[in-house]
């Protein structure tokens, strides 16, 4: 049976079908034959630009793009290689191809040749290599510190690339919702100071072409990267995709992981499909769903309506965000292979998937599973944004759904933990209250399959900045940051956090420039002299606040028992918070005073953990404590206690 615009049927991707197989779509044209029309014609876009030998799933699929391709007839005649289907849409200007590349089959130009009549045009489909390095794709798990960036507010390292023309939106750096010039050149020039401040991971935000209009009177702007107008090119005022696997090539080689940002969603209103969608059911329908309420609980709520449900996943996230339907086979299809090229093509160690619980949850865990098939050694951490422990474990593989639901999700963004610490550090303290928050909440971890993959911050790229939240009070940070790389779960530290950077209210008020960024700063923190000048300037304890977090991060890369170790935790009394990191080799003893006053510990409370210690090194100030009966705790203070057995 030949498939044609007349009797397309969408219903047939909600049953899970194939399209049907054409042969040759001009015999059911009314369309005369014209050799003139087709001699010059080639495709506009082939999609992916190229694929791989030795993939552990050998199947592609091509999306052949140009006007009236469905029209031309391919076939394949390489070694190792077959054609094996090719599918027509309602849009004659697409066509699909699903290639078969057997382990047989060698790196090399496959000739694809597209006839029409005797006109002929011939496609050189180019097969790689698969790269063979052991630092790529390593994943990320506990034993890693992620350090988020957002690459338009980092470093300028290009500025031949800042403005481009043709692109619709230039450098204002007084605007903060505008873009404001960095690039993935001014991260590769400081990854030495990101390692230097002890980080193992980058986790970018998106970097793929954005090319979307500022619109002034509404303050909208598509710096942070999260409207995709192309999902196979990096944008090109970041810089191109080579620059990207030089980056990543680079960071490998500093002892810093990669992680990709993703969007499967939703992407931009100028995304070239825009112009001319594959399907009527590529998108949802915004005049049907509107946008969405973001009321994500109702994806497990067993007593949600049916309304609300498809208005959260199938309405808009916002005007210029198209929302993706990823029930059309192809689709998925699509979003599937592009995640997996660009694993491949550039050697990323994890993904965080944004918005994960909007779009159709089905196709997400379809998604994750066939990664993770791919690259066993990958993770991928998920934004669940939720209010709560119980609906942030829902997305966490293997959680017992009364659906039957699995995710297949290795890692969550805890998002309850970080409302728990931000709250509990700036609140009264009660029964549920100030560090009880924190306790109680970390008490509900038998929710989650696996609660030590859960990746933990105190703030990133959508949240008032973590020395804004506390009020500017530095007490309250090393607090937090105490907490953060001492909790279970991998942190995460948003750029900039680690030099007291402030920012709240709307986004671009969070995303500012990292200062020594860009050459016109009077002031560059990346430097020492820089850290201690724009301390005098703030008055703030900068440097103290840098050497604070270099020293958290690199003693936790030395401490396995922060990693994996158990935590134990003892309910809070005054305000104060204790904890130990233990394992059969190593114990960690967290005391958090978040109090107003000093506080003396009885230590026989805690001979359980304390028998046989009688001294420990406090890593925050370096000094060495005596363990006796009782031990004297500032008010407001964090002591992180590596505790040390007497010798025989």
């Amino acid at each position: 049976m030949i498939t044609g615009k007349k009797n397309f049927r969408p219903d047939r991707f909600r049953s899970g079908h194939l399209m049907i197989t054409v042969l040759i779509w001009a015999l059911i044209t009314s369309v005369p034959f014209q050799t003139d029309a087709f001699a010059s014609w080639s495709p506009d876009r082939v999609e992916p630009p190229f694929w791989w030998t030795g993939m552990n799933n050998p199947e592609v699929q091509l999306m052949v793009y140009g006007e009236d391709a469905a029209l031309w007839r391919p076939s394949i005649d390489y070694p190792g290689v077959r054609l094996e289907r090719i599918i027509a849409v309602e849009n004659p200007n697409y066509l699909f191809l699903n290639l078969h590349i057997g382990e047989d089959a060698r790196a090399g130009e496959v000739p694809i040749v597209f006839r029409h009549g005797e006109d002929t045009h011939t496609l050189r489909y180019p097969l790689r290599e698969r790269r063979d390095n052991t630092l790529r794709h390593r994943g990320f798990d506990p034993s890693d510190v992620i350090y988020l960036i957002m690459p338009d507010r980092f470093a300028n390292g290009d500025p031949s690339i800042s403005e481009i023309e043709g692109m619709y939106e230039g450098v204002d750096r007084s605007e903060p919702f505008a873009r404001h010039g960095g690039d993935i050149q001014g991260i590769i020039d400081h990854l030495g100071y990101i390692r230097d401040l002890g980080m193992t991971a980058l986790w970018l935000n998106p970097i793929l072409e954005n090319d979307m209009p500022y619109d002034y009177s509404r303050q909208v702007g598509f710096y942070h990267g999260y409207a995709a107008t192309d999902k196979y090119r990096v944008d090109r005022r970041f810089g191109t995709n080579e620059t990207f696997v030089e980056m990543v090539d680079k960071a490998h080689e500093k002892g810093l992981k990669v992680i990709m940002d993703m969007i499967h969603n939703h992407i931009g209103t100028h995304h070239w499909w825009m112009k001319d969608l594959p399907t009527s059911d590529w998108v949802h329908d915004q005049d049907k769903y509107g946008n969405t309420s973001f009321r994500t609980n109702v994806i497990m709520d067993p007593y949600a309506s049916r309304r609300d449900y498809e208005n959260v996943v199938q309405g808009w996230f916002v005007d210029e965000m198209p929302d993706l339907d990823q029930r059309n086979e192809l689709l998925a299809n699509y979003l599937i292979q592009n995640t997996i090229w660009w694993i491949e093509f550039s050697g990323i160690d994890g993904i965080r998937m944004d918005t994960h619980p909007y779009p159709h949850k089905e196709y997400m865990a379809m998604w994750t599973r066939k990664v993770l098939e791919e690259y066993p050694d990958f993770n991928i951490v998920g934004e669940a944004w939720m209010p709560n422990v119980p609906t942030t474990a829902w997305w966490q593989y293997d959680f017992p759904t009364w659906s039957g639901y699995n995710s297949y999700l290795p890692s969550v963004t805890d998002f309850p933990l970080y409302s728990a610490i931000t709250r509990g550090l700036n609140e009264e303290p009660g029964w549920a209250e100030g560090m009880n928050r924190v306790y109680l909440t970390l008490g509900q971890d038998f929710l989650y399959t696996e609660p030590y993959l859960n990746v933990i911050f105190v703030d990133n790229h959508d949240l008032d900045r973590f020395f804004s939240t506390v009020g500017e009070d530095y007490d309250k940070f090393r607090l937090g940051m105490a907490f953060l790389y001492t909790t279970r779960g991998i942190p995460q530290v948003y750029y900039g956090t680690e030099i007291l950077k402030t920012g709240a209210g709307l986004d671009g008020l969070k995303r500012k420039d990292f200062p020594g960024g860009w050459s016109e700063d009077p002031i560059n923190a990346f430097t020492e002299q820089g850290r201690r000048d724009l301390g005098r300037k703030r008055r703030l304890p900068v440097a103290q606040a840098w050497d604070l977090v270099r020293t958290l991060s690199w003693w936790r890369q030395e401490k396995p028992v922060i990693h994996y170790g158990f935590l134990t935790h003892f309910v809070p009394e005054n305000n104060t918070y204790v904890y130990f990191r233990h394992d059969e080799d190593d114990t960690v003893m967290v005391i958090l005073n978040a109090s107003g006053r000093e506080v003396t510990l009885q230590l026989d409370r805690f001979e359980e953990f304390l028998g046989g210690y009688r001294s420990g090194m406090e890593i925050i100030t370096g000094s060495r404590l005596t363990l006796g009966e009782t031990l004297n705790v500032p008010a407001m203070t964090p002591m992180i206690l590596d505790l040390e057995k007497p010798a025989d």
